[in-house]
């Protein structure tokens, strides 16, 4: 590992402990200093369960960190009985004075409120510097339909979308009746689409603009073979820029520069690296006309693809010699307001395909700790800014989840006060810790079961890019290829 993997390692470490654990701590914070605004008895303040790794105590109150990174707790036994999960209380809380349901429904909303008050700020810092984005991301255009896609059997079909007619060039309007801004809305409402026909099949409506034309097209997506969501075969249409060249490459020969666009292909407009690619097979050996734009400077040259083999496995592909490409950047700027407010509806529409039975959503696709963490971990290599958008809409979630009426969290101790209030005396202790505990039980259940399948995709994941890493990167292009090699054999024989 070089210093500079090390250093992005360190880094995106940081960036977790700074980013997961401050969104945990403003949390637990805002319960902590809403308990005592209200005069409430605070046993204890930690960041995560179970047992302590280190503590301290300062005005009667504990503060710890502890060993299971799921989350924290407040300890108020006022609140609620929670002695099973957050341990015993060092004064007798039966002689402590009942609060008032005002002062619960207060202390138990806090953390809510301050995570979304923490998202505001995050959001108004974005206001203020701008969100890195580019073409790719914010673009509605078709740039590349496949013709084949696997599904999570491992069965190959034709490709969805260009079944249905989608073509490249196509703008997409809406999906489902959802209008979309930029590619990230048309792959959320692919991914959380629950539509189907008549007979039973998965089904997605298209609304495309073609030449000026509207367009209605049904397209019946597949289950993707990795992450097990609704998919149909289309990526963004954008510039393609060329970022590096591989040395002594087809493109290189050609006179290609970094920093140079790709327009044409053999006479195809190019608005997708995967549809040159595309564009490359069957061709090699074979002189195709290329028109690249060069600080606003059209010029045509030719260039000759290769194949060459660049797995471990010997597997050839054919190529050009791109190394790495780019789109044209963009810098976002919205209202603190439009962010939350996307967020928000990203949110209220993840909690209706996760409920919604015709979809195709579930519990394996949500994200635990792990996920959460590994997903702040690779923004963070990337940029900052990007970490802290992810950081809004992980505060924004945990405030949401955390309002959910369910035992254990926020949401269930004020449906207990709620409760208690309208029948004008107290839930029986036992009754209420018994079934804390046993909603306690069913949330680490459903946190270990949550997070194999978040270990397994970044597994997957990772295991992918050790596989592109073993490509015998960069491709020797000074020497021939296998067809060069065949064809210099017969020459010799004859």
């Amino acid at each position: 590992m070089n210093f500079s993997s090390l250093f992005d390692n360190i880094w995106s470490i940081l960036m977790v402990i700074l980013f997961f654990g401050g969104s945990i701590f403003v949390h637990e914070l805002g319960h902590f200093l809403a308990a005592k605004w209200r005069g409430l008895h605070i046993e204890r303040f930690s960041i995560g369960f179970g047992p302590k790794i280190c503590s301290w105590k300062r005005g009667g109150v504990e503060y710890r960190l502890s060993w299971l990174p799921l989350g924290g707790y407040v300890a108020l036994p006022q609140l609620a009985d929670m002695r099973g999960i957050e341990g015993e209380s060092s004064i007798d809380v039966q002689a402590l004075p009942h609060i008032s349901y005002t002062s619960k429904v207060i202390v138990a909303v806090a953390g809510a409120v301050f995570n979304v008050i923490f998202a505001f700020l995050l959001a108004t810092l974005l206001y203020f510097t701008g969100r890195p984005s580019s073409e790719m991301l914010t673009s509605t255009e078709i740039g590349y339909v496949s013709n084949t896609l696997i599904d999570a059997e491992g069965v190959t079909h034709e490709g969805p979308a260009k079944k249905a007619g989608i073509q490249i060039g196509d703008i997409v309007v809406s999906i489902d009746g959802n209008s979309v801004e930029d590619w990230i809305d048309i792959h959320k409402n692919i991914a959380l689409s629950s539509g189907k026909d008549a007979d039973g099949n998965r089904l997605i409506d298209f609304e495309i603009l073609r030449d000026g034309q509207t367009l209605h097209l049904p397209v019946q997506p597949i289950i993707s073979e990795d992450y097990k969501i609704r998919q149909v075969g289309l990526q963004a249409g954008y510039t393609l820029i060329i970022a590096r060249l591989y040395p002594d490459s087809p493109l290189a020969k050609a006179g290609v520069l970094p920093g140079d666009k790709i327009i044409e292909l053999d006479g195809s407009p190019i608005r997708n690296y995967w549809y040159f690619l595309s564009l490359l097979e069957g061709k090699v050996g074979h002189e195709l006309p290329l028109l690249i734009d060069r600080n606003g400077e059209r010029i045509e040259t030719k260039v000759t693809p290769r194949s060459i083999v660049v797995w471990s496995d010997g597997k050839e592909e054919t190529l050009a010699g791109i190394a790495q490409y780019q789109s044209i950047p963009k810098l976002l700027r919205q209202t603190p307001t439009e962010q939350l407010s996307t967020m928000i509806s990203d949110t209220l529409r993840n909690i209706s395909s996760l409920v919604n039975r015709h979809s195709d959503i579930g519990l394996s696709h949500m994200s635990g700790p792990a996920g959460i963490i590994r997903v702040i971990y690779n923004a963070a290599q990337y940029s900052l800014l990007q970490t802290i958008w992810i950081t809004m809409f992980i505060n924004i979630s945990l405030a949401f989840f955390n309002l959910l009426p369910i035992p254990v969290l926020d949401g269930g101790h004020i449906a207990f006060a709620t409760f208690s209030k309208l029948r004008g005396k107290p839930i029986n202790p036992n009754i209420v810790a018994s079934m804390q505990g046993s909603f306690m039980l069913l949330l680490l259940t459903l946190v270990i079961y949550i997070s194999f399948f978040d270990i397994s995709r970044w597994v997957s994941d990772t295991a992918a890019q050790i596989d592109y890493k073993e490509r015998s990167i960069p491709p020797d292009f000074s020497k021939p290829s296998p067809s060069e090699l065949l064809e210099t054999s017969v020459e010799t024989a004859e």
